[in-house]
């Protein structure tokens, strides 16, 4: 068996996707990643709000007090999405301050909706591919392939099977040493200003996040790291430091406004 690494790549989300495949031959590993990839649509299909027929447009075109059986899969997504907010004093939010509070998930009757007294809009870009990566990661394990890492563009990574060197921090990362770290069977989240501006909001005002200039965080699961590494940007320093003390296998990397790098947690 080949011990090579081979790499594949697929555009969805909005960004694009790779797979890096170790200790399998390169068709096995073509077609395996193949299989992620569909994954990916198809869960895109399901959470996409800007698809009025996908899972989460229908919700959002509901009104207060009505629901729509969904699938499993957008099910989990929000209760992961309800976890992140719960653990962030409110600050990771899938509906962006325009209404939490109305949300309604019955994962018994497979339905999501609204309260009676009103409703908001759900937006789950801060932990969709974090999610579909999850997703992802069992179809690999279904292909039988324990060594990989699964990347949806510049945001969320995730490491399978054995070590990897994954990078950290960027240009502030280089000063400060963190620019590699080693992980394995975890995942690796970044959100920050570089790139896209200052694109998250803060749903306790409606204005970008301004407290941090980028911020990551690690855990098992890619969409909880996902989302986490959105709600650090809102956080301060204290109240990460709390919350990865709470979370088992969790840390998490700050670059404040003054450009000085730490690394919080574990």
């Amino acid at each position: 068996m080949s011990q090579a690494a081979h790499r594949f790549s697929h555009e969805a989300m909005f960004t694009q996707f790779e797979v890096i495949v170790s200790g399998q031959e390169v068709e096995y590993a073509r077609q395996a990643s193949a299989a992620v990839f569909r994954e990916v649509e198809r869960l895109n299909n399901l959470l996409n709000k800007y698809d009025a027929g996908s899972d989460i447009g229908q919700v959002n075109l509901l009104d207060p007090g009505e629901t729509v059986r969904v699938g499993i899969e957008t099910i989990e997504c929000l209760e992961k999405a309800i976890w992140a907010h719960e653990v962030s004093g409110g600050l990771f939010d899938p509906t962006i301050g325009t209404g939490f509070e109305f949300l309604v998930v019955d994962r018994e009757s497979f339905s999501i909706g609204w309260k009676k007294g009103g409703k908001g809009e759900i937006n789950l870009g801060g932990i969709a591919k974090g999610y579909a990566i999850d997703k992802a990661s069992e179809v690999l394990a279904d292909w039988d392939v324990p060594q990989a890492v699964i990347n949806g563009g510049t945001s969320t990574v995730l490491a399978l099977g054995k070590e990897w060197d994954l990078g950290v921090g960027g240009p502030w990362g280089e000063r400060y040493g963190f620019t590699k770290i080693k992980l394995k069977d975890k995942a690796l989240s970044g959100s920050g200003t570089e790139v896209k501006g200052e694109h998250i909001i803060n749903p306790e005002t409606g204005n970008p996040a301004t407290r941090h200039l980028a911020a990551w965080a690690v855990h098992p699961s890619a969409a909880c790291s996902d989302a986490l590494s959105t709600a650090f940007m809102m956080m301060d320093a204290g109240s990460i430091e709390k919350l990865c003390k709470g979370i088992p296998e969790t840390s998490a990397y700050v670059v404040q406004p003054d450009e000085t790098m730490i690394k919080l947690g574990v």
